[in-house]
């Protein structure tokens, strides 16, 4: 005989059930406290250790022969992330987009086949100007996921991520704070997107749900 489902896998499918309703209606969807804040704040500790070791690298753009560090694109700093090596609260953060990975294909057929992200620092000032989340020659990437890492955020600090929500009206847009806890998922293809300048470090885990080339 199955068990019933416990309450955490309740949560778990009403907020799978809004991320894939979000997608499916508008490519986007915004979901607070998508982890507890408990779990927000060991990401949020371990990133910053993690940048007082050095583990954390300039950002660049493009891929292959095509990568470069462009300071007029964007000033961030990111660590990518090994699930092979992953501490265990980086692991059950990636437990739980595997589980979000399934739901999303079990509902759209969109052919997630893993994520692959990084932990990203915006110090003070830094910023990512408007691009889009797919590189010229391939559609790998999917579906992009940012979690907010920053507690106690508030307007006056900055750092929002400006969506484009109609590239061909660019008076439709949209401003989302990155309050800690807070998921950002949308379609890589379809909204270009950029970090506002923020007045104090801004820490996200970003990443992406791929297919197969």
């Amino acid at each position: 005989m199955s068990q019933a489902a416990g309450p955490a896998d309740a949560r778990a499918e009403a907020l799978h059930g809004l991320i894939v309703e979000g997608l499916a209606d508008r490519g986007l969807a915004i979901i607070d406290d998508f982890l507890p804040p408990k779990r927000v704040a060991e990401l949020a500790a371990e990133a910053r250790e993690l940048w007082a070791s050095g583990d954390f690298q300039d950002a660049g753009i493009g891929q292959g022969e095509n990568f470069q560090h462009n300071a007029t694109i964007r000033t961030d700093q990111i660590r990518w992330l090994n699930p092979a090596a992953a501490t265990p609260t980086q692991g059950c953060f990636l437990a739980t987009l595997e589980g979000l990975r399934l739901a999303i294909n079990r509902a759209l057929f969109l052919g997630l086949f893993e994520f692959e992200g990084h932990l990203a620092r915006y110090p003070a000032g830094a910023y990512y100007r408007k691009h889009l989340d797919q590189f010229r020659d391939t559609d790998q990437r999917v579906v992009s996921l940012i979690l907010y890492l920053n507690a106690a955020w508030s307007e006056a600090d900055g750092g929002q991520l400006h969506l484009y929500t109609d590239p061909s009206d660019e008076s439709r847009q949209e401003l989302v704070l990155p309050i800690g806890g807070r998921l950002v998922c949308f379609l890589s293809d379809r909204f270009p997107h950029e970090v506002l300048p923020a007045g104090r470090e801004r820490l996200s885990l970003t990443g992406w749900f791929r297919r197969r080339d």
